[in-house]
């Protein structure tokens, strides 16, 4: 088993926002996370959560730390605990990521406590580190860039042309259907599951969360014939802030009308390898389909 954080964003002024996934998932049942922060790449880390179920995102406030600790010249990392249903033995770390979701490794000076300390053997720091050095002046301007592009993308979704949707996400790790899914061929016998949607998984998606998208114009393919000309709607675009991440096979549900969308592409807008925006390309799925099933909150 493989963990790994697949989206950090910082939501300025208090707020980094985190997202995490698994591979080579062997076992079947309940996944436990817990969130760490550290001044540096290699620790003492600090535990900003108790173990968190069956989940796959989390906001780590950071308000009460009394300090501006999202400044620019300053970097703060994360990393996932990850414990599967075998029990702590088999837990596993992801890397450690800064709010850029790059690992660094200046690192000097004290490092002050955050939360409460996490004692445990995987950790190898002699002694506590940070890496609160001064930033290059080029490398700060992105970053505050960066912010403003997400600050101006948000008010233009929440008070323009966003349209609330909630995200469906597909699930990857977890407990396997026990109505559909053959463990001797791992295939999926029961295309309408009611128990898991079709994904093998039970429950099929993670709870429902909800974003904001606008929609942008769709592209058009013309299919001509001798006698016809028929213009065919390859899909529809929807342009959406960086977190939380979409993927393929994930489910969007306007909330207005309940209409559902399967994302079938994604790809990102970025600001020197930063993202700032990401768009996917969606169809939507006919009312007779499984996913319909899916019960969510309107």
């Amino acid at each position: 088993m493989k963990a790994f954080i697949t989206k950090i964003t910082p939501w300025f002024p208090h707020k980094v926002r985190l997202q995490w996934d698994l591979e080579e998932v062997e076992e079947s049942g309940v996944f436990n996370f817990i969130v760490e922060r550290s001044g540096s790449p290699g620790g003492p880390w600090t535990a900003v959560t108790l173990s968190l179920p069956d989940t796959y995102l989390y906001d780590d406030l950071l308000a009460t730390e009394g300090t501006n600790i999202l400044s620019l010249a300053r970097d703060i990392y994360y990393r996932i605990k990850a414990t599967p249903p075998s029990g702590v033995l088999s837990a596993v770390y992801s890397a450690a990521v800064n709010l850029d979701g790059q690992a660094a490794t200046d690192q000097i000076g004290p490092v002050p406590v955050m939360g409460f300390q996490v004692n445990d053997p995987a950790q190898h720091e002699d002694e506590p580190r940070t890496n609160q050095t001064k930033r290059p002046a080029i490398e700060r301007r992105l970053r505050l860039l960066r912010r403003k592009i997400l600050r101006d993308e948000y008010i233009r979704l929440r008070q323009l042309v966003g349209t609330e949707f909630y995200l469906l996400k597909r699930r990857h790790f977890g407990e396997r259907c026990t109505v559909c899914y053959d463990a001797a061929t791992r295939e999926v016998v029961l295309s309408r599951c009611s128990n898991c949607y079709g994904t093998s998984w039970k429950y099929g998606y993670f709870t429902p969360v909800s974003v904001l998208a606008a929609a942008q114009a769709s592209q058009v393919q013309s299919d001509t014939t001798s006698q016809t000309k028929d213009d065919l709607r390859l899909g529809h675009r929807l342009q959406m802030l960086d977190f939380p991440r979409v993927d393929e096979g994930d489910i969007l549900v306007e909330k207005a009308h309940n209409r559902r969308y399967l994302v079938k592409q994604r790809y990102y807008t970025s600001l020197k390898t930063v993202t700032v925006h990401q768009t996917v390309i969606t169809s939507e799925l006919e009312r007779q389909a499984v996913e319909y099933d899916v019960p969510v909150s309107l």
